[in-house]
């Protein structure tokens, strides 16, 4: 740590040395004299405090023996009376501090009293106690005490001490001026010298120094002079040089700019490496940093580049060739990584060797950026982010090769479906649908195992490739698992959704060099499981190919149907038990195939619930009831005419504005609502909360009558059949074709019956093909009928002619 003064002149360094020195001397010249003193002033109080002991201790004595204390206070007293210096009071008192004698004028000595044998006070306070132990008269110990001044010691101790000071002081104060004079007469010439050195140093070569005298310190300043006017000459010469090296420069300068490269230059022989301020950017590393050793270089590389950069390298230094190109990347200090161009050239001596090396590095971060984002975005899908179907061939190929390859390495591929993901869209928006694929692709990639894919490869369709199984039971479970994953709740766009998949699987084994083709069978075994309400994972087997192939060509056929009007409507009376007169019509859609001819619903209704078109093709059947309901009401009168009932797919009521739809429709034929009645499974009311029932009581409270078909199948409805919006049950037909051969479900379906009727709903048996079952049922209490036994599914044109000649109601 260095002082300030090393930036004070030589003078002022001088004369505070001095002065410091004086003020050291003169304090120990003081400090020695004042304890000369003070030991003398101590002895001299040591002698007089001994030489009153003595005499007090003997008058206490003599005055004792003969008990005239009193008489001793009065010499005392008369003693004491006049002393200013000396002797001041004196107290005898005995062992319990009673007081025997007490003459003069005590001085306090701030509440302290001196020991039972010592002195309290000193030369500071100017007044000493002193007390001692006396013996008096019956051998008894009291004691002595009295005091001491010492005033006058103390007054002629401080006027030496002011005295010496003074003079102290004026020794300091002339040695200052002496020294002074002579520091300024000394350094009078080193001062202009130094203020010439400050001028040369500022860029003022014409300052000169005066050569005046003739002395050592008039030689410095000529030669001082001559020196000046030397530098001054070098220094025009070096302008004019750094006037054409900056001009070049410049051009040089302005010509790396417009490359925007950095340059670098490689002594080897030196081991030195020096680079430009724009190679520092490029690198993140700043030129404070200093020049970058070589022995460091390939430690900021990549480690995947090391490799290729070293071989290069030492390939030209060998001279294999002409130039070092690569493109590799470099560490930045925040760790993250920059992709260069680094170009470069060998300097060789004359055995060949190279001795130095110079070139270039380019920024090419963001061209080769581009370049990985556009084959990123090539094989993978932009929501997701999953391989795309292109680049998942692609592992299915390699898989198949490692398969090749060898005979214990067995692969599996998984095709997932979301169910009902389309309502999700039309619900709630494309966004939250983008939202929970997102979260579903999450899902996917948590379960899989170290070397599975996953992949995207349709709307919301993935793959996975399970990679090396051990048996065929192994990609099943997996499936399953993968399957409850996927199941868990998910909060998308503030409402929480269920997602459910449907995945099929196909095994390796009987593939070998085709990728889509295993990815095809994946895809067949899910349009199965798609169609398959009880085996949700289903695995590809031989026949489903076909299968599939046609089933696609029916799905474009019913497609084609629906958009040309291929589907017709017949009709089935449900009659009375009682008269055996018909008192509604239950539509049943048919559809007239090219080929296969006429097809009953279970051809097709479930292929269309699956591909999203039982609405449409729900619409289209209310339609025709419609246009048949009016035609039938021309010709017999509305009075004549039975209800119709239509069916309701479960899924139609996932669809927003159902019942809106329903309504419109009857109304814009012109038909009153109690002309039809919608029919619904019991499974759509599993969920009483759920959108149907509300759906259901908006039709009721419009005046449209709700029936519940298939009763008893799937579900329990008894828990909650009274908050259900329902008038008219419809036993299944599972338990009127077995009525007359199980006693104990004739009771089930008795008390069904009496339950329906309690709560105020009728009851239709379905499927009464005999006349006991008829009778069976009339004496259950059973209202209505439907069956073979009546008549089967009529065209329009049939149910025309049944209805004129049935009784009236």
């Amino acid at each position: 740590m260095q002082l300030p003064l090393h930036r004070t002149s030589i003078r002022i360094r001088l004369l505070l040395a001095s002065t410091v020195v004086q003020v050291v001397l003169l304090t120990l010249l003081l400090a020695n004299s004042v304890r000369l003193m003070d030991g003398a002033a101590s002895a001299t109080l040591d002698t007089l405090i001994e030489q009153h002991t003595v005499m007090l201790h003997s008058m206490a004595v003599v005055h004792g023996e003969h008990g005239s204390y009193e008489a001793m206070q009065d010499i005392l007293d008369e003693l004491l009376v006049d002393a200013g210096e000396g002797l001041t009071y004196v107290r005898i008192a005995r062992a319990d501090g009673s007081l025997l004698l007490d003459a003069g004028e005590t001085v306090s000595n701030g509440g302290a009293s001196p020991p039972a044998a010592g002195i309290l006070g000193g030369m500071d306070s100017g007044f000493i106690h002193v007390r001692r132990p006396l013996l008096l008269p019956g051998n008894e110990v009291g004691s002595l005490q009295f005091g001491v001044s010492a005033a006058n010691l103390v007054h002629a101790r401080r006027a030496i001490l002011e005295q010496g000071s003074v003079i102290a002081l004026a020794v300091v104060g002339l040695t200052l001026v002496l020294l002074a004079a002579i520091g300024y007469l000394l350094t009078r010439n080193l001062g202009r010298l130094l203020d010439g050195s400050q001028a040369l140093a500022e860029g003022h070569l014409e300052h000169r120094l005066p050569e005046s005298g003739n002395d050592e310190l008039a030689d410095l300043a000529r030669r001082f002079n001559i020196m000046a006017e030397r530098l001054q000459g070098r220094v025009r010469e070096l302008e004019s040089t750094a006037s054409r090296l900056h001009a070049s420069e410049e051009r040089y300068a302005l010509a790396i700019h417009g490359a925007n490269d950095g340059l670098w230059d490689w002594d080897i022989a030196a081991r030195t490496f020096y680079h430009s301020p724009r190679f520092a950017e490029i690198v993140g590393r700043g030129m404070h940093d200093g020049p970058l050793p070589p022995d460091e270089l390939l430690g900021y590389l990549h480690p995947d580049d090391k490799g290729r950069f070293n071989n290069q390298l030492v390939e030209h230094l060998k001279g294999d060739s002409a130039q070092f190109m690569l493109e590799h990347r470099v560490r930045l200090p925040s760790g993250d990584y920059r992709w260069i161009l680094t170009r470069g050239v060998a300097l060789r001596g004359a055995d060949g060797r190279a001795f130095r090396m110079a070139g270039s590095i380019a920024d090419v971060h963001v061209r080769r950026q581009a370049q990985q984002r556009l084959l990123h975005d090539a094989l993978h899908d932009g929501l997701t982010s999953l391989p795309n179907r292109a680049l998942f061939v692609e592992h299915l190929n390699s898989a198949l090769g490692r398969q090749r390859r060898s005979d214990d390495f067995h692969f599996a591929v998984l095709t997932i479906n979301l169910e009902r993901f389309r309502l999700v869209n039309d619900s709630f928006g494309h966004v939250a649908g983008d939202e929970l694929l997102r979260r579903i692709a999450d899902r996917i990639a948590r379960h899989l195992r170290s070397g599975d894919i996953a992949a995207r490869i349709g709307g919301d369709q993935f793959a996975v490739l399970l990679s090396d199984i051990g048996e065929r039971n192994e990609a099943s479970r997996l499936a399953a698992s993968l399957r409850e994953g996927l199941a868990e709740p998910a909060v998308v766009a503030g409402h929480t959704i269920h997602p459910r998949a449907r995945i099929g699987v196909a095994l390796s084994d009987d593939y070998h060099d085709d990728g889509e083709a295993i990815l095809r069978d994946a895809d067949n075994a899910l349009h199965r499981a798609r169609r398959s309400s009880d085996e949700p994972v289903t695995i590809f087997e031989a026949g489903m190919h076909t299968q599939t192939l046609q089933a696609l060509q029916l799905e474009s056929e019913l497609r084609a149907a629906l958009r040309d009007g291929g589907l017709t409507v017949h009709y089935q009376p449900i009659v009375d038990l009682h008269s055996g007169a018909p008192r509604s019509l239950e539509a049943l859609v048919r559809w007239q195939h090219p080929q296969k001819g006429l097809l009953s619903p279970l051809a097709f209704v479930a292929l269309a619930e699956s591909l999203g078109l039982i609405h449409e093709l729900g619409m289209q059947v209310l339609e025709q009831v419609c246009a048949d309901i009016v035609r039938w009401r021309k010709l017999f009168g509305s009075d004549a005419l039975p209800p119709v009932s239509v069916n309701l797919s479960a899924r139609q009521f996932q669809v927003v504005g159902l019942t809106t739809d329903i309504l419109g429709t009857i109304a814009r034929h012109g038909l009153p609502i109690e002309a039809v009645r919608v029919e619904i499974t019991e499974s759509a009311l599993a969920e009483p909360s759920g959108p149907a029932a509300a759906m259901l009581r908006t039709l009721r409270d419009a005046g449209m009558k709700v029936m519940i078909d298939d009763f008893g199948t799937g579900y329990s409805t008894l828990s909650y059949l009274h908050t259900i919006p329902c008038d008219v049950l419809k036993l299944d037909g599972s338990f009127v074709r077995t009525l007359a051969d199980t006693p104990r479900l004739g009771t089930i379906v008795r008390r069904s019956i009496e339950l329906a009727h309690d709560l105020g709903m009728t009851v239709v048996a379905e499927c009464i093909e005999s006349p006991l079952q008829h009778d069976l049922l009339l004496a259950m209490g059973c209202d209505y009928g439907q069956g073979y036994l009546y008549s089967r599914p009529l065209p329009a044109e049939g149910i025309a002619g049944l209805l004129r000649d049935a009784p009236p109601p």
